[in-house]
């Protein structure tokens, strides 16, 4: 899970998103950064939001 966190992380960095800026994607602040910290595990919808946000596949996340 927490390679995941890292990945999510790594990606929205490199697209220049700010944890502030996926308030525009629909996510909760606070519930966005337990995500990045890996203390919040992430379903597949949410996977799914991300992946439509970043504009890269699921698989992205996995790696």
């Amino acid at each position: 899970m927490k390679r995941i966190a890292e990945n999510i992380k790594k990606i929205r960095k490199s697209k220049g998103l700010s944890q502030r800026n996926m308030e525009d994607y629909g996510f909760d602040l606070r519930n966005y950064q337990r995500l990045e910290a890996g203390s919040h595990s992430p379903s597949l919808y949410t996977l799914h939001k991300l992946s439509i946000a970043f504009r890269v596949e699921i698989s992205e996340f996995l790696k």
